[in-house]
């Protein structure tokens, strides 16, 4: 006897695939480079982190790796940084204010609304 789909919980969409590299040296410099904060950077499928990310940090990052993909590697990078100027443009934060970074911080908080 089988178990039906019904039965089981819902699950997100299935996420592309993609590779978390956890690199603890990167924390220092890529926080002096990057951000104060940073964590984890994505291109295009590939995940690279200074730790493991938890669930609501991998929902942000597949987020961008869905980006990435549906913006292709060169129009992404293009994509991106004119919505970083435009932010800037605008009076807002280049990171914060990025469409990009709006929609995978909606990402987490579904994460977060999922995990309860």
């Amino acid at each position: 006897m089988s178990a039906s789909k019904s039965s089981r919980p819902e699950s997100p969409a299935p996420s592309p695939a993609y590779r978390v590299i956890v690199i603890p040296w990167l924390r220092r410099p890529a926080q002096r480079l990057i951000l104060p904060n940073w964590l984890a950077i994505t291109i295009w499928r590939w995940i690279f982190a200074w730790r493991a990310l938890d669930e609501v940090e991998l929902a942000h990052e597949l987020t961008h790796v869905r980006q990435w993909l549906e913006h292709g590697f060169v129009g992404f990078i293009r994509s991106y940084m004119a919505e970083s100027s435009r932010a800037k443009k605008d009076g807002g934060d280049r990171y914060r204010e990025n469409r990009f970074e709006v929609e995978a911080r909606a990402a987490e908080d579904e994460a977060r609304t999922r995990r309860g």
